[in-house]
């Protein structure tokens, strides 16, 4: 839909310059296509209507404006046209079925959590800056500069101020259907942001439903460039300070060039100065970064590097059920050989867990260090991956005693506050463990829910006081036949917790309520 969007500006651009019917012919084409892909084309075609009707105002004598008329009216009916023809869909009742999708795409039922600005919000309730905010520190800093110094310079020209001549062209000031397809250019960059100000539509992984932006923006920068290039300095030639505003253009991309070759394969996490890069885990606990798990074929990659075993038994949930199939397809980018050796035996415990870190987290609850960490995976100082496993007999054995340690003292801790499921249940200093004595294999291939209810709401995160609750998920460990799980308990007063786990489908296995 980005790409699209910059064509069918292209094409806008030309049909304002040329003017003839078959250029606003062709404009009308790609606006259709555009609404096609996505419904938000259809602020492009709006705003293209709106300056043909503009014109026709401005316009004086019956046949100019009867011109005028017939392109507005050959846009609006290719557009219509390549529409309906495009989508079937349409071709039952083309009007409701307009609506239809209008109504339902601005009212999307998919309810999820994003994190954003180091707070918990539902998608339905996201605050009104949340896109201008996630444009803001995501684009190259040249890019947001330029873009930035295209509105203003627009804003100028617009005003009257430093034009040259309506008849300019390029190297002689700024001309009308420049100005023009600058004015098209701030309405499509501005627009859908007074949009979702306003209408609040369901958006979910960041700003994606609004990436489109992007080649607005930049046409806005090339914009000022071009602007730079024209700038009159006494005592310099036009040429150098137009020289110099392109090489400081070339060399602010280039940075941006050698920092994504840094970070790459994971491009898509790219966040400039605006964002806090340096503090270990800052965007981690600020941001909702990886999308879609596509940061899990490295996990892969490590597992088949340091496994010596022909099979590596996974957990079925982490490729195979629900949302966490997103997971599937890091794995399938592998080749055959090396998908074939990751297999799912329920019949016992996983070997290794994949855990991604891009999801939300409630980052103002402690974490443990449980199961022990294998490997991770960082961006910008913040984990997005680890690798961990519950067999302690795979970990350094310094590490393996800590564990043993914890659990010497969490079970002479008696009595235990909670027995469920053949599991006790010990309050042990700042943390909350569980052990099971006698361990059946396959009983850690699930993850552990643990609920903190706060004796007092105003720890709780606003969309979650109705709630009362924290939810976290942990892992457990295995050795000498025992399974054990702990997690390190916040330093805010508890009123209780809830234990348990559950099955595929969200059923519960197994749960207790613990007194705090």
């Amino acid at each position: 839909f980005a790409s699209a969007f910059v064509m069918a500006l292209l094409f806008a651009s030309r049909a304002f310059d040329k003017g003839s019917l078959g250029n606003y012919r062709g404009c009308g084409a790609m606006a259709g296509l555009l609404i096609h892909l996505r419904i938000m084309g259809a602020v492009l075609f709006a705003i293209v209507l709106v300056f043909r009707a503009w014109t026709w105002f401005r316009t004086g004598g019956r046949e100019a404006r009867q011109r005028v008329a017939a392109t507005m009216g050959v846009f609006a009916l290719w557009g219509g046209l390549v529409l309906f023809i495009s989508l079937p869909y349409l071709w039952g009742d083309p009007v409701g079925r307009l609506a239809e999708m209008v109504v339902v795409l601005a009212n999307h039922p998919t309810t999820i959590n994003e994190l954003f600005g180091g707070q918990v919000f539902p998608n339905t309730a996201l605050p009104w800056d949340h896109v201008l905010r996630w444009f803001a520190i995501s684009q190259p800093p040249v890019t947001l500069l330029l873009g930035l110094l295209g509105l203003v310079a627009l804003g100028l020209v617009a005003g009257g101020v430093g034009r040259r001549g309506a008849g300019a062209g390029p190297g002689r000031g700024v001309g009308g259907g420049e100005l023009r397809f600058g004015v098209l250019l701030a309405t499509c960059f501005a627009l859908p942001l007074v949009v979702f100000a306003l209408l609040r539509p369901i958006i979910s992984h960041d700003w994606r439903h609004f990436y489109f932006l992007h080649g607005p923006f930049c046409l806005l920068a090339t914009f000022a460039l071009m602007g730079l290039r024209q700038l009159p300095a006494r005592g310099l030639r036009k040429e150098w300070v137009g020289g110099a505003a392109s090489a400081l253009t070339a060399a602010g991309l280039g940075v941006v060039v050698l920092e994504m070759a840094q970070i790459h394969p994971h491009q898509y996490l790219y966040f400039n100065f605006l964002a806090d890069r340096k503090t270990p885990e800052r965007l981690q606990a600020r941001y909702t970064t990886d999308y879609n798990f596509m940061a899990m074929r490295q996990g892969y990659e490590y597992l088949l590097k340091h496994t010596p075993a022909a099979a590596i038994n996974l957990e079925k949930e982490y490729y195979e059920t629900g949302i966490l199939k997103h997971i599937s397809w890091s794995r399938l980018i592998l080749p055959a050989a090396d998908r074939r050796r990751f297999t799912h035996d329920p019949s016992r415990d996983p070997d290794f867990y994949l855990n991604d870190r891009g999801s939300v987290i409630q980052s103002n609850l402690p974490e443990d260090p449980f199961p022990p960490v294998l490997h991770q995976l960082k961006v910008y100082n913040s984990t997005i991956v680890t690798v961990s496993t519950p067999d302690l007999s795979r970990v350094d054995p310094a590490v393996a005693d800590e564990y043993r340690t914890l659990h010497r003292t969490a079970m002479a801790a008696k009595p235990a506050v909670a027995r469920v499921y053949g599991y006790e249940v010990y309050l042990h200093g700042s943390r909350l463990a569980w052990v099971k004595e006698a361990c059946e294999p396959g009983a850690l291939k699930r993850e552990f829910q643990l609920n903190f209810y706060p004796a007092n709401a105003d720890y709780m995160p606003d969309h979650l006081r109705k709630q009362g609750y924290f939810e976290f998920r942990v892992r457990g460990v295995r050795f000498d036949g025992k399974c054990l799980g702990a997690a390190r308990l916040p330093d805010f007063a508890l009123s209780r917790a809830r234990l348990g786990q559950s099955i595929p489908g969200g059923e519960l296995l197994w749960e207790v309520e613990v007194p705090l």
